[in-house]
């Protein structure tokens, strides 16, 4: 049973990842949520040019004097004119995009496998920047595969090229499993794609054995292939198909039931012996768009919702009344007057709050009453950029410690200032922190085991990709490869222990079972004294080397995402973030579309950090005028 609910959870969670990200935002104002011509940058609104003074990244830390405090960047809540995602116009016509996607066709299913492979190839970006498209598809020549000029040119073949050079150069089935995987040579391209897949889903041998028992020996050469036997296998698993039909099914019957199977997941009743094709399409559309929008629909209404071209407004209506109990009548509001209701009385449109490069200002909370606080400020273009904090000069991509006051507000500015080609431009970057009113707890880091010293060093097979050792206090090299023991747990157990896996901590965060924050905010560079540590159990941890400086660093740091070891590092953790991001998914599937009360209990109070900020700056105001 385990294995079965495994194999669900893999197929669902592709289907669901493809409708939580796809598409991104399109409208003209707004940004993606994943800039895959700029990684790593997030905007509030669209650009044809990133401004090259812009940040790339902003951390800051209040303590980094213990492992939570490293751990724990500060939440940044953009203040800005219009601190919203969306506008009405843009809403409408994001809607009018899902109801598209989500119509069943006879693609459905290849799209959203398309669609992961696509987000694994932005791994490619951290293994080598500024290598194209024909590079990689040379560099996998180089290693075997057969690629031939025609698939350079079809547009799902060239998703395939970047995403198999992305599972390839960043060695991912090392990276899952300790073992390095070796494609045999003049392996055809998509064939590549598919034995690599499998290798990950760990499903190969039970995946084989079910092909081999029913359909004799047939090696699996598509993607299309791979999705008819794993989309089998999953209903055969979990009983919507029978060991009689399992030879005789129709692909187009298969992916039929794989609808019946989501629209149940979703919680709305369908008879799979009697439904018909377009109570299927009809009840899949009101299952995906209410994954998609956190709300509970109904597939009559939204069918006469559909008859009178008011879908948007219909689920404008869910999102009042779920989160704040108000009844929008369409009698009585325009489809302008309901959005602007949701927006402003429900958090459903409000800007994350995290970075944002073309957003300058941000208010900071800081939990306890601080001498000093650390910022780490990245830039998009480290070349030719100079980045000030209140003035002082710094070298940027590393902390810097500023010193605050005990006042309760107090403005730190951060100047970026890029000269490139002889055309300069500048951003100025405002960080009003609030200093908590308790006094910090003890902080000092204790107990903390020696520091393994960490080495890179060339795999035994003559492959260039690192393999990572440890070396432990007594000298002892020790060797880990099963770098994600989280990882083997999520495979290895069934859907109700996932919960014991992710859960959220008293700060909202996502962490594992461990209490390890799931963010790529652990493996940022560390400030002075410090050192990441993988021990045997897997657990890259913290330590204390040597007490840390409280002055900031002068000497050039150099760009984070130029540091070869930082690349090794990111690539580890996006890829961990991969695969915990499909079962979070999951989770959230499970859980249905109610908030939970923690997550009630968050939007509560950054409302009310928010509205206290606000005060402030009133209160400062008349001070002023007065």
């Amino acid at each position: 049973m385990a294995k079965s609910l495994r194999i669900a959870s893999l197929l669902i969670a592709v289907i669901v990842c493809f409708t939580v990200f796809s598409p991104a935002v399109s409208a003209a104002t707004f940004a993606p949520a994943i800039d895959a011509t700029n990684i790593g940058v997030q905007t509030q609104y669209k650009y044809d040019q990133n401004d090259l003074s812009w940040l790339r990244k902003l951390d800051v830390k209040e303590d980094m004097l213990s492992v939570e405090g490293l751990t724990s960047p500060e939440v940044l809540i953009p203040v800005c004119s219009y601190p919203y995602n969306m506008d009405a116009p843009n809403f409408k016509n994001q809607v009018a995009e899902y109801v598209e996607l989500y119509t069943i066709t006879e693609d459905t299913q290849r799209a959203a496998y398309l669609y992961l492979l696509e987000q694994i190839g932005v791994l490619s970006f951290f293994a080598d920047p500024d290598s194209t498209e024909e590079d990689k598809a040379q560099w996998l020549r180089d290693n075997g595969i057969i690629v031939t000029p025609e698939d350079e040119k079809d547009p799902e073949k060239r998703i395939m090229i970047i995403s198999l050079y992305a599972m390839m150069k960043n060695d991912l089935y090392y990276v899952y499993k300790g073992q390095h995987m070796q494609i045999p040579h003049g392996t055809p391209l998509e064939e590549a794609v598919v034995m690599y897949l499998i290798a990950l889903s760990g499903e190969e041998s039970n995946l084989r054995s079910f092909i081999e028992k029913y359909f004799g020996n047939k090696d699996i050469l598509t993607l299309n292939d791979y999705i008819y036997y794993t989309s089998l296998i999953t209903l055969y698993t979990t009983g919507y198909v029978s060991p009689a039909e399992v030879v005789t099914i129709s692909p187009k019957e298969v992916y039929r039931r794989v609808a019946i199977m989501a629209i149940r997941n979703y919680g709305i009743a369908i008879d799979a012996e009697t439904a018909t094709t377009e109570e299927i399409r009809q009840k899949y559309l009101t299952a995906m768009l209410g994954t998609q929008y956190r709300v509970t629909l109904d597939p009559s209404a939204l069918k006469k919702a559909s008859t009178d071209n008011i879908i948007p407004f219909y689920i404008l209506q869910r999102m009042a009344y779920e989160d704040a109990k108000i009844t929008i009548s369409q009698t009585r509001y325009t489809y302008e007057q309901s959005f602007d209701i949701v927006r402003k009385r429900t958090n459903r449109f409000d800007l994350k709050h995290e970075f944002y490069s073309d957003i300058t200002e941000y208010n900071i909370y800081l939990d306890y009453l601080r001498p000093n606080i650390s910022i780490n400020p990245t830039p998009i273009e480290p070349d030719g950029t100079t980045i000030f904090i209140n003035d002082n000069k710094v070298p940027g991509s590393s902390y810097e410690v500023i010193p605050l006051t005990t006042d309760e507000k107090q403005t730190i500015y951060i100047s970026c200032e890029n000269n490139t080609n002889g055309a300069f431009s500048g951003t100025v970057y405002k960080l009003n922190i609030y200093q908590g009113k308790d006094t910090a707890p003890d902080s000092d880091i204790t107990n903390i085991v020696p520091t393994a010293n960490i080495s890179f060093s060339d795999s035994s097979n003559g492959s260039t990709l690192p393999t990572m050792f440890i070396t432990n206090a007594d000298g002892i090299i020790i060797q880990g490869p099963d770098m994600l023991p989280v990882i083997n747990d999520i495979n290895n157990s069934a859907n109700p222990l996932i919960k014991e896996i992710l859960s959220l901590n008293d700060k909202g965060q996502l962490v594992d079972q461990y209490g390890n924050v799931v963010n790529e905010a652990i493996y940022e560079p560390l400030p002075d004294g410090y050192e990441y540590v993988l021990g045997e159990d897997g657990i890259i941890s913290v330590v204390l080397t040597k007490k840390p400086t409280t002055e900031p660093t002068t000497e050039d740091g150099g760009g984070f995402f130029t540091n070869p070891e930082n690349r090794k590092i990111i690539i580890i953790v996006s890829a961990v973030v991969i695969l915990l991001l499909i079962v979070a998914i999951i989770i959230v599937l499970k859980k249905g579309n109610k908030k939970t009360e923690t997550e009630k209990m968050i939007a509560r109070r950054d409302k009310e950090k928010a509205k206290r900020a606000k005060k402030a700056e009133r209160e400062n105001k008349k001070k002023k005028n007065y």
